[in-house]
């Protein structure tokens, strides 16, 4: 029977393995073509997200339109208040109380300048208001 001697190499130390090289270059990782496009959507659908609740949660829509300056205040009377009260209190800047007045009998079919608790009445928007 015939034997063969092998020779064994230790395995090289670490401080041996580097001498100043990189034993192992950085690798950079580019996303493929499929990969771009996936991160593409995502941040679409993120943007979307987010655009959908600005909208919901600030109402721009309504804030760019100026919607709300055309719509008439609808307030419940409490003891004690007058139509002159209201005008004092909510009349534009140029608008007389007197007139204020009869806009708010015309916007609301009053006959007279009388008005009770618990009534609900609408004031016009007639401009920027003094509140």
């Amino acid at each position: 029977m015939r034997t063969h001697t092998a020779t064994v190499l230790p395995f090289p130390r670490h401080d041996e393995q580097t001498h100043g090289v990189d034993v192992r270059p950085r690798v950079r990782l580019e996303p493929t073509r499929r990969g771009r496009l996936l991160l593409t959507a995502v941040a679409f659908l993120l943007g979307l997200a987010v655009a959908a609740v600005a909208l919901l949660v600030l109402d721009l829509p309504a804030a760019l339109a100026g919607t709300e300056g055309e719509q008439p205040a609808v307030i419940t009377v409490e003891a004690g208040d007058t139509l002159w009260g209201y005008a004092a209190e909510h009349a534009p800047e140029g608008v007389s109380e007197s007139e204020f007045v009869d806009e708010v009998r015309s916007l609301n079919q009053l006959t007279t300048g009388r008005i009770s608790a618990g009534q609900e009445i609408e004031l016009p928007e007639m401009g920027s208001s003094a509140r």
